[in-house]
């Protein structure tokens, strides 16, 4: 079911349910430049079916959610996610974020923790800059053919999910289609770099998390190293880790179940009184 929640300042944020809402609520935040939809369709049907009411949505500047006014930082982003979480009413959430959306999840937890129940925390780190600001911008390029952006965008996830893990040529592509026929012009989705780049590191703050946490990482990640997942896992007391081989910066859909099966391990962990008792606690 979809639905358009306000933001705090207004703008509205498009979300999508799955499951049951009285199951106990999982809000999956995905990375900087990119829609919900990226979180794959199976992974959301697979926690769905594992007993939660799952939830993904539209950072604003991304999809059908609307275009901000102004530059922010990633503590708006955090604000948008608790917006959503209040807005549907599904709070305290399992929060799962990717990228900067895991973040984005630290921020959450950190300024409205009776919202966050546990944080999944996927190829991400504490720090939005580890290398430092980023470069100055460089001249425009003359505009590509139509054709070339989809070409460059296919290439662009196939960096990202890494030479190691399987990619669907056609899966990615089509992806490219559908976030390409949900945004509107002017692409302003490169807000979210500069929100990152406005962002100081979190090392200081998350070490006074005390929500169950699960750190994911890929040993192949060209975006945060596993090094920088590591410091993550390290710096956030009582947290839990999982490098998986051959994983770069993002899973393949492919791998959907193997994601679904961590989520939900850590969530019955997490929240022992949700468990199915028919699955394992481990």
């Amino acid at each position: 079911m979809e639905s358009s929640i306000p933001a705090q300042d207004g703008l509205l944020l498009w979300a999508e349910t799955f499951g049951d809402r009285h199951d106990p609520a999982v809000l999956l935040i995905m990375g900087a430049t990119a829609p919900g939809i990226v979180w794959p369709d199976e992974l959301c049907r697979l926690l769905a079916a594992a007993g939660y009411y799952v939830v993904r949505y539209d950072h604003r500047d991304t999809g059908r959610s609307g275009k901000s006014a102004d530059e922010y930082d990633l503590a708006t982003l955090a604000a948008d996610a608790a917006a959503v979480t209040t807005g549907l009413g599904v709070g305290p959430a399992h929060v799962v974020g990717q990228s900067a959306g895991g973040m984005v999840a630290q921020l959450l937890a950190l300024t409205r923790p009776e919202l966050v129940s546990s944080l999944v925390l996927l190829s991400t780190a504490a720090n939005p800059n580890p290398d430092g600001p980023p470069p100055p911008p460089q001249p425009t390029p003359p505009p590509a053919p139509p054709e070339e952006p989809g070409i460059a965008a296919v290439a662009g996830w196939r960096t990202l999910v890494g030479p190691n893990a399987p990619f669907d040529q056609a899966y990615w592509g089509n992806l490219v289609e559908r976030v390409a026929a949900r945004g509107s012009a002017p692409d302003t989705s490169g807000r979210h770099l500069t929100a990152m780049a406005r962002t100081p590191s979190l090392f200081g703050r998350i070490t006074a998390l005390r929500v169950p946490t699960l750190v994911v990482h890929g040993d192949r990640d060209p975006v945060f190293s596993l090094e920088l997942g590591e410091a993550l896992h390290r710096a956030i007391p009582r947290a839990q880790f999982r490098c998986i081989p051959g994983m770069g910066h993002i899973f393949p859909p492919q791998w959907s179940p193997l994601i679904s099966r961590l989520i939900t391990n850590h969530l019955r962990l997490a929240a022992p009184e949700h468990a199915d008792p028919g699955q394992p606690v481990s």
